[in-house]
Formats: structure tokens, C-alpha cells, sequence
């Protein structure tokens, strides 16, 4: 997001349409504040919408367009081929039998994908963070959904992309990125052939920071991280001896309560066998 001079970025735009709008996909509409659809502003905003924002910036601007969004926001929980959003039925492709998304498969082949993934057991207590306290008084939510955890959707639409294709998209572990983060990104640059510049890994000013709450800002609570990090420093991998599974039990229980790990290990054993599928197509640098 440093590199506004020559990207144009969208952050999480279907997720307008599937949490907020009138084709809305998630259930979690019906736990939140009554406010909270109304207070985004998005409420009428459908796929069809979000698409066209999209193609309008591909067709009109004369800036590369980047786009960060999760696979659960255009693959329906169900997983069927069958769901389509109203305003995209008209649009969709006829050749669909294998594309597992909401959206038409000619849009889907006019973008470049690159997939990150991070290990459960370090995102699940992170993402768990934002449904108690503290952060839930933010986040307006107290409800760790398992259809929303997103590792299923990210592994069909990697595979499908892959035999699709026949090549293995650009996939990013998100713990080689920490433990090195230039030689990650200069790798991910030359994929794309997009200059890489060492600004990209520094956002120190106010200026950087009040872009990125703009970005944030609808999804207030779950990017409080980002939004305290001043850059990407470089983190040495754990070392060789990995915590058993009761240690870190205890861990988790001492952090979240019995209650909180037994949710979380829930998760957990949801995700796990996708990521280490995922895992073993990793871009190694």
C-alpha cells in the first residue's frame, strides 16, 4: 500500500457483498448490532457492484490494480456451482462446470492470482482475539464462525486455478515472509514484473497510516496489528523444537479460558490438513 503512485488498491471488496449487501452470503448479519450494515454504508451493495468497481479501475486508470480479498468472499459455504448471486446471473459464463466462485470464469482468467497462507495454530488464537474482549466491543461480533475460517474455500480455488491452468500459482507462507521479507517480496516483484523498491517494506508515515484506516476501517478491531506496525522486520523461523499439542493446550487455556480452547481447537482441526496441503506448494526463496 506504500506504492499509491503506481497501484490502485482494493481491500476486501467482495466482502461488501457477502457480509453487508442484499445478496449477502454470511450468516453474521444476525448477531451483530443492528446499526452495523447501515453505519458501513454498503448495504445495497451487491457482486454485480463490487465487479464493476473493479473492471471501471482496470478499464480507466493508469495504475496496475491490486487487489487483497479471501476465497470464502466469492466461494459460497456450501461450496456448490449451483449459487449465484441475482446480479452476476447474467454475466456468468456458460463454461462454468469447474469454476468453484460466484463470479464468471472470463473474469476470473483476466487477473493474476497469488495465494498467502498462514499456519492455523498462529492465525485461529489471532482471529479469536476479535470475538472477546477487548477487541469484540470493536469488531461488534462475539462468534468465531466456522464456515468464515477460510482455509476449504482458499484450497479449492488454489486447485482449481492449478488444474485449470496447469501451473502452481504463487503461494506465499506467511512465516517466510516474517523471516524474510525482502527476499520474499523482490520474489513476488519478479513474478509480477513489478519494480520492487525497499519503501514497500517501511509505512512510517502518517500519511501511510491514514490510508490503511481507510482501507480498515469497515472491518474495525481486525487489523489493529497492521495498523500499530511501522514495516516488515525480519524474524528468525522458530526454532526446531515445535510445542506439543498439550503444551500448547495449556498455552491457549492460560490465554482464551476452556471454553476459548475448546473453540479454537475446533478450528483448528478444521484447517490444519488444508494448510499442509497448501503448504507443499509453498514458493520456496
Amino acid at each position: 500500500m506504500t506504492r499509491r503512485d503506481i497501484l490502485t488498491f482494493f481491500h476486501e471488496p467482495f466482502s461488501d457483498a457477502f457480509y453487508f449487501g442484499p445478496e449477502k452470503i454470511s450468516p453474521a448479519h444476525l448477531r451483530w448490532p443492528a446499526d452495523k450494515i447501515e453505519r458501513t454504508g454498503r448495504g445495497n451493495c451487491t457482486y454485480e457492484d463490487v465487479l464493476q468497481s473493479i473492471l471501471s479501475a482496470v478499464k480507466d486508470s493508469t495504475k496496475r490494480i491490486f487487489i487483497k480479498d479471501m476465497s470464502y468472499h466469492i466461494i459460497p459455504p456450501t461450496h456448490s456451482s449451483e449459487v449465484h448471486p441475482p446480479s452476476l446471473q447474467a454475466s456468468n459464463s456458460s463454461n462454468k462446470f469447474s469454476n468453484p466462485t460466484l463470479l464468471p470464469t472470463e473474469v476470473i482468467d483476466s487477473f493474476k492470482f497469488v495465494f498467502l497462507i498462514r499456519n492455523p495454530v498462529a492465525a485461529i488464537p489471532s482471529l479469536y482475539r476479535c470475538f472477546i474482549p477487548p477487541l469484540s466491543a470493536q469488531t461488534g461480533d462475539n462468534m468465531l464462525d466456522p464456515t468464515e475460517l477460510g482455509y476449504r474455500e482458499l484450497r479449492i480455488f488454489f486447485d482449481y486455478l492449478r488444474d485449470k491452468n496447469g501451473e502452481v500459482p504463487m503461494l506465499i507462507d506467511a512465516e517466510d515472509l516474517l523471516s524474510n521479507p525482502e527476499g520474499v517480496l523482490r520474489h513476488l516483484c519478479t513474478h509480477l514484473e513489478f519494480p520492487y523498491d525497499a519503501s514497500m517494506l517501511q509505512w512510517p508515515s502518517n500519511e501511510d497510516r491514514d490510508f490503511a484506516f481507510s482501507l480498515f476501517e469497515k472491518f474495525a478491531g481486525y487489523h489493529e496489528d497492521a495498523l500499530n506496525s511501522k514495516g516488515l522486520v525480519a524474524k528468525p523461523k522458530a526454532g526446531v523444537e515445535t510445542p506439543s499439542k498439550e503444551e500448547k493446550d495449556r498455552e491457549l487455556e492460560a490465554k482464551f479460558g476452556k471454553e476459548g480452547i475448546a473453540i479454537i481447537r475446533d478450528a483448528l482441526d478444521m484447517c490444519q490438513k488444508d494448510y499442509e496441503g497448501l503448504k507443499a506448494f509453498r514458493a520456496i526463496v
